[in-house]
């Protein structure tokens, strides 16, 4: 008959805590990991809708003092000479087409290097 000896109690409640110990942490770091991603996310979106709504905002403003819009070919550099825009465009590329002088233009912001979502 062969004996094997059990482990005391006090160890095998330990190691199954630090079992469990360990999951949770791995599970938090995974959550924590998630969540940035998506918050970051959520950010880069906020300063797109950002950078095109102050496109917008100078086009409107330019159409108020003016009484046009910038033409395609003006476009960003007038509206960044003459009414104070400021673009990174290191961070952002701006597409801003002028359909003619009395309708709005349509504006397009692109993070540069960033990776195209679907939907646009």
């Amino acid at each position: 008959m062969t004996y094997r000896q059990e482990r005391p109690l006090i160890a095998r409640v330990l190691s199954s805590w630090i079992l469990w110990v360990a999951l949770v942490l791995i599970l938090l770091a995974v959550v924590a990991t998630w969540s940035s991603l998506s918050i970051r996310g959520n950010v880069t979106d906020n300063q797109v809708k950002f950078v095109t709504d102050n496109v917008r905002r100078s086009a409107v403003q330019c159409y108020a003092i003016e009484g046009r819009f910038p033409s395609t070919q003006a476009g960003v550099g007038y509206l960044e000479e003459n009414y104070g825009l400021a673009i990174d465009h290191s961070r952002y590329r701006v597409y801003y087409e002028s359909i003619g002088d009395n309708l709005v233009p349509q504006v397009r912001v692109v993070v540069i290097g960033a990776v195209a979502s679907g939907g646009e």
